[in-house]
């Protein structure tokens, strides 16, 4: 019965339940890590062992193996579940990468972010793969945190528009899209990966569910839990977060699957369980359907004490009723395999000007004193110096290749090989006096000099794929990633000595940043004739780069994350409460120093939403009405005065005036992106309904206000 394609993916994984061992059904709740080991096995042995799923990206054909022996060979021929990276591209040999999701965010074009999600959907789906660890739609509210770049910013509407268009784009092809760290995972105490989180339901609630809820209402099909924990109570041992608000209130019926060693963590890191069968029981209690990346909780002692009567097996027939029903869901027994025509298709021409694209819509202008655009033909000689000039920064959990373009190789494209001066200067972090000497005197050879700076990653976007912090890879040492956090963010004492004396020169400057983090970096940014930034980039990098400096086309991306003035001005994120950012508003300086921060502001150095251009824009003529149905139409007028074409990304905040609970200053409500000619203008309109004025009431539930409220884009609001 299970076998037959006719029926419903419930009815089929009701009967393959029923004829289930138990032993079989723990199966499915395994994954194997060691998908080459495997493989090995099974050529040397012609057998091996059973398991649910896999992770990790094998060689064309491999899996293909692997899912014919557990197809043909095993009792119930139930197919494997294989996994994979594919956070802004598929993390796979030949697969297109895209730039880092917090310069997708920036983007604010959730079309392109949709279109980029189809062809990653494509990717790997031809590859046999049909699960994904994507999207990252964590909240990132802490830049100390290493994995800041993996978020589409820190406001939760854009997370959810953004994480929604990935996960669409992403099933279309048969391949679940697994939404992560489900939640609080981006406040973690200090800025450090896997502490707690410290917040209350009532801010989970209306901060950090709201993207999730978007995505699971997308369609999505899995959920990775977080590390953290919130109110003493680790997120993977919580029937409340995962049980009562995930399934029952948030409406997700698909299947969970642990972030790596999670459930190990219960025991050896939360010590929350003695043994690792109390951590089994804790994450089964809580709903976790698969343990991830080996077997630790969900073990032998577990299933004795299933056969024993001290837990409930209803828990393990829940838990593989929902794992098989996904396989059934994406067709898996089927069709398991990869499809070598599609392979020939990866990184078709399409793939590679969407990551272009891209990349012009998520690098940064953040200062420009006139000297950008550059005029090619005056350009004359340039040196391009730094760590990151050559050693293209992409940002956590992307494949690198040799494909992928540098700022270096950018230039070089553009301006010839014989006009393009290079000198490394520094490493990330560790670098010689011989090694700035050089670049100093590369500089003085130079008309305009580019000093690329900033960040190494983790997982295969630093410099040479970032390998880690150890004494053998001085040359390589990682900055940013996961379980990358930092205690500041300025420059490397490395990177800053060599900054200082290349901008000593008087040379025309322009600072380059390649950062996972924001960088509070106010005094470099000053003395540079211009600041750009970039959060991790796609292949196409160096020639997007090359592109905006040259005034082929203007840049248009927005900060989705806020820069701190510095780590003691942290948290800098726009949509805070009322009485968070001071209350006398008399800011000082050491000449005359003030009241709240004495001798600085509270307010970020740049906010979210902020990014320059090389055009003119004049907002006008803002307007809120009612319309019959009973919603607000909101309409903006914007003129282009400038001599630039720009694609603009518009963006309306909401405030309550005044609620019963305290509200936000603001919150993005709305956005578009719009093309706007030089000497045109455009007329754009966006329809807010209830959900656009929701609180969190004092019982927890969400409710609709009806007071007054400002609706606000870019300097004009209205009141209605």
């Amino acid at each position: 019965m299970y076998k037959n394609p006719n029926l419903s993916p419930e009815e089929r994984a009701r009967d393959l339940l029923s004829k289930m061992t138990l032993d079989e059904k723990f199966e499915q709740m395994h994954i194997n890590d060691q998908i080459m080991g495997a493989y090995e096995e099974l050529m040397t042995t012609g057998k091996t062992g059973t398991f649910g799923g896999t992770f990790h990206s094998p060689k064309p054909g491999v899996m293909n193996k692997l899912q014919e022996y557990m197809v043909n060979e095993t009792r119930l021929g139930i197919p494997l579940l294989c996994a994979v990276e594919s956070l802004h591209g598929l993390s796979a040999p030949g697969a297109t990468a895209f730039p880092q999701c917090a310069g997708l965010g920036g983007s604010f074009d959730k079309e392109l972010v949709g279109e980029m999600a189809d062809v990653i959907g494509f990717e790997t789906r031809a590859y046999g793969l049909r699960q994904v660890y994507a999207p990252d739609v964590d909240v990132a509210r802490d830049p100390r945190w290493g994995r800041t770049q993996e978020s589409y910013g820190e406001d939760p509407y854009l997370n959810g528009v953004m994480g929604s268009e990935y996960v669409k784009g992403i099933q279309k092809h048969d391949v679940a899209s697994t939404i992560k760290h489900y939640t609080g995972y981006g406040v973690g105490e200090g800025g450090l990966n896997l502490a707690p989180g410290h917040l209350g339901e009532r801010e989970v609630r209306e901060v950090m569910l709201e993207a999730f809820k978007m995505c699971v209402d997308a369609g999505a099909m899995s959920v990775m839990p977080a590390y953290n924990e919130i109110d003493g109570v680790p997120v993977h041992a919580s029937k409340k977060y995962m049980r009562q608000i995930l399934r029952d209130e948030l409406g997700f019926s698909g299947v969970t699957v642990s972030d790596y060693g999670a459930i190990d963590m219960f025991h050896g890191f939360h010590n929350i369980a003695e043994k690792p069968v109390d951590a089994g029981r804790f994450a089964l209690e809580a709903g976790i359907d698969i343990e991830a990346p080996f077997i630790f909780g969900y073990n032998d002692e577990l299933k004795k004490d299933i056969l024993d009567g001290k837990v409930d097996i209803s828990l393990i027939d829940e838990a593989v009723f929902r794992i098989l029903t996904l396989k059934f869901k994406l067709g898996l027994f089927e069709n398991p395999y990869d499809i070598p025509q599609d392979l020939e298709k990866l990184h078709c021409d399409k793939a590679i000007e969407i990551s272009k694209k891209l990349d012009l819509e998520s690098i940064l202008l953040l200062e420009n004193d006139g000297i950008l655009p550059l005029d090619e033909k005056k350009a004359g000689k340039v040196a391009v110096i730094g760590n990151n000039a050559t050693d293209l920064f992409m940002g956590d959990y992307i494949s690198k290749n040799d494909r992928c373009v540098s700022f270096y190789d950018g230039m070089v494209n553009r301006l010839g090989k014989e006009n393009v001066l290079y000198a490394r200067g520094t490493y990330s972090v560790h670098g010689t006096d011989e090694m700035r000497a050089h670049a100093v005197e590369t500089a003085k050879k130079a008309d305009t000099v580019f000093l690329v700076l900033g960040d190494s990653a983790t997982v295969g976007g630093g410099a040479n794929g970032g390998a880690g912090n150890d004494d053998s890879n001085l040359e390589n040492s990682v900055l940013s990633g996961e379980a990358y956090d930092r205690s500041e963010l300025t420059l490397t004492p490395n990177q800053q000595k060599l900054f200082d004396e290349v901008i000593a020169l008087g040379k025309p400057t322009v600072l380059i940043i390649y950062g996972g983090r924001p960088y509070a970096i106010k005094n470099e940014s000053d003395k540079a004739n211009a600041y750009m930034f970039c959060w991790g980039g796609g292949e196409q990098n160096g020639n997007a780069f090359a592109e905006l400096i040259f005034g082929d086309c203007s840049p248009s991306a927005k900060l989705s994350v806020s820069f701190p003035q510095s780590v003691g001005h942290i948290p800098a994120y726009y949509n805070h409460k009322p009485s968070s950012r001071g209350f006398y508003k008399k800011h000082g300086s050491p000449e005359s120093p003030g009241r709240d921060y004495v001798l600085s502001s509270p307010a970020p150095l740049y906010p979210f939403g902020y990014g320059l251009s090389y055009t003119k824009l004049n907002y006008s003529r803002l307007k809120a009405e009612k319309t019959e149905n009973g919603r607000i139409c909101v309409s903006v007028t914007i003129e282009n005065t400038g001599e630039y074409d720009i694609y603009e990304s518009v963006l309306l905040y909401v405030r309550a005036l005044y609620c019963p609970i305290t509200p936000f200053v603001k919150r993005l409500r709305k956005f578009k992106k719009v093309h706007i000619g030089k000497g045109e203008s455009v007329h754009v309109e966006f329809e807010l309904d209830d959900n656009d004025f929701t609180y969190i009431d004092e019982n927890m539930k969400t409710v609709v206000h009806h007071g007054k409220h400002r609706i606000m884009i870019e300097n004009l609001t209205v009141e209605i």
